[in-house]
This record gives C-alpha cells, structure tokens and sequence, in this order.
C-alpha cells in the first residue's frame, strides 16, 4: 500500500495505472475489514460482495508487488544513496503511522480499555516497526514491518549489485522460509519476498510485455487469480498473478475520463485510506452498537457504504494536508545530504 515515489510526489502524471491499482487494493482491503461495521447485525444478513468478503486481504499482497515495482523504477531513474534513500522512507512511513497508532490506542483505551498486552512498552515497540511476533498494537502495521524491512533490504543490496542483486536475494530468501526453518522474525518477513519479487520481475519485463495491452495483461492475471483461488484452491499462482496484474497496471495510459481521475486520486491517498480505515470503522461500530437499537436489516449497506465514503473523504484530506507535506520535509532534507552515489543498477529488461 505503500509505495517509494522520486523526489517529486505527484505520482498520478507517471504512473496513473499503477495509482488505480493502489486504489483497487486499498479498497479491497476496507471492504474486506467493513464487516466490523456490521457486528451488531444477526450474522450473514448483510448483501456482501462475496469475493471481496472472501479475499479482500489479497489487497495487501497487491500492495506489495506495487512497491516492488515502483521501488525498480526510482532506481532505474536516479540510483540508489542508501540514507537519502532512507530517509525519504522515514518521512514516508513514520509521521502517518505514529500519528494512527497514536489515535488507536486512545479510541481503544476509552472505548474499551486496554488489554493486558496492549502495554506501553508494546506502543513503544510497535511504533517501531520492528517485526512482531504476531500483531503489532495497531495490527495493520503488520504491513508496514514488511515493507520497511524491504526497503531497509534495498539501500543495503541494489547500491552494491543493482536490481538484478535484489531479484537474487528476494529469490534465496523465498526458497529459504519454504525449505529452512528460519528464526520466527526472519520467517515472517521471507515469506512475502515473493509478492515483492513479482513486482520487480513485473519492472524488468514490461518493456517486453507492453505489446500484450494492459487488458491481455489484466486477463491473465485475473485468470491465474481465479485457477489458483478456486481451482487450485492455494496461493502457488497468486505471486504469477501479481505480476501480470501490476505489469497491466504499468501499462496503462493516462487519460481525462472523471471515473479514471477520481481512481488515481484514491490511489495517491491509499497510504492514509489504509492506516485511516480501522479507525473509521471502529467509530461506525461503537455508533452502530449505541445508537441504533432496532438495527433494521435493511441498514447494514447503507452503514457499510457511508463509512467507506468517510473513510475515502478523509483519506483525501489525510493526503493533501499532511502526508504531502511531510513527504516534502523529507525530500528537502534528503537533497541537502552529502552526494555519494553507489553505482547505477543495470537493468535487465
């Protein structure tokens, strides 16, 4: 859900596909948590969207395969300064998280109060994004170690042995957690390396793929989505799939149609949709639980669809008025860091 932009962040004019494709995954991903919202209601009366209801998560691993291509792309354009890089990263990650993690953790602990876990020391720790064994405080965050750790794993690999380094390592280490029995956090975080992996291979082979459209594109990977879903009945070819689905999502052409403006809108704001939406949905539970005492049935979508409304509206305004400027902060700083360069990766295509 998170991915690396150059320096500057107005990532709709280069990569509007790519943008509708975080959208599509962020929205997977909160409708796939809106049933929270319908906890009050006598279960399974709600009209859901089954395959939504059912495999929304996927859009986590979206989400990744997206940062593995994008990351590929800020390389190929500019290289890789590790702490430039970094920093960049922190700006990116932290201000938005902390201030999430923070609101958390005050709406649970006067909502319902806090859990023997849900200690200090826990905050303190999860605010980190170090790798958990199990949920961070604010359990989206989960998402986020994995990311960090990749783009920690990124200024370390690529500035020494490029893109193709990294194909390498996120390789070994895919073969390693389904054949080692590695150390819990080392587990945790190998074993969506492939996910990554899929955006990166999706990097080096669009120049290759681009003759197929975006809608052949868009065909297989939907059509290796589904085998592997309902056939297969395992997630073997989700990793095949991503990668079709994000090289069709690079494919695609910018355009002026309100529809295809309003889906990269939503996709520059998917980072604050993400963090934003248990929020939301924790607020439109406890007023669902309090407030409405018949809960006509009835009312189950309407409440489902106005919260992932609010969810998006603030998502925008999350967007504009602070992730933009504090990614601005960070690449201010980061341009005024010494110039040391690594070598310019060479890319396989």
């Amino acid at each position: 859900m998170i991915l690396l932009k150059p320096d500057s962040i107005a990532p709709s004019s280069r990569l509007p596909g790519i943008q509708m494709a975080r959208a599509v995954a962020a929205l997977s991903v909160v409708y796939f948590h809106s049933r929270a919202v319908l906890d009050p209601f006598p279960k399974d009366t709600a009209y859901s969207l089954a395959w939504l209801t059912n495999y929304g998560w996927l859009g986590v691993d979206l989400f990744f395969a997206i940062s593995g291509y994008v990351i590929c792309l800020v390389v190929s354009k500019s290289g890789v300064r590790p702490v430039p890089f970094i920093v960049r990263r922190v700006f990116r990650l932290y201000p938005l998280w902390l201030a999430t993690l923070t609101l958390f953790a005050t709406l649970v602990w006067l909502w319902r109060g806090l859990r023997p876990a849900e200690t200090v020391g826990f905050y303190l720790y999860s605010a980190t994004l170090l790798p958990t064994d199990g949920f961070p405080l604010y359990f989206v965050g989960w998402s986020l170690q994995h990311e960090m750790a990749f783009y920690l794993a990124c200024a370390i690999i690529m500035p020494v042995v490029g893109i193709q380094g990294l194909v390498v390592f996120l390789a070994a280490s895919t073969a390693a957690f389904h054949l080692i029995n590695l150390p819990w956090f080392l587990s945790q975080l190998a074993q969506y390396h492939v996910d990554f992996l899929a955006g990166v291979l999706a990097f080096t082979a669009i120049a290759r793929l681009r003759f197929m459209g975006s809608t052949v594109l868009f065909l297989a990977g939907a059509a290796l989505l589904l085998f592997s879903l309902h056939i297969w009945r395992g997630l073997a070819f989700v990793p095949i799939a991503l990668f079709f689905l994000v090289a069709g999502a690079a494919s695609i052409s910018p355009s002026n149609n309100i529809v295809f403006r309003a889906a990269v809108g939503i996709g520059d704001s998917s980072y604050s949709l993400y963090l934003l939406h248990p929020l939301v949905l924790l607020a439109a539970k406890a007023a669902t639980t309090t407030a409405i005492l018949d809960r006509p049935l009835w009312i189950e979508e309407p409440i489902r669809f106005t919260s992932i409304a609010v969810i998006i509206v603030m998502s925008v305004l999350s967007w504009r008025y602070f992730e933009r400027p504090v990614i601005n902060l960070g690449n201010r700083i980061a341009r005024q860091l010494p110039l040391r360069s690594g070598p310019s990766p060479k890319l396989s295509r």
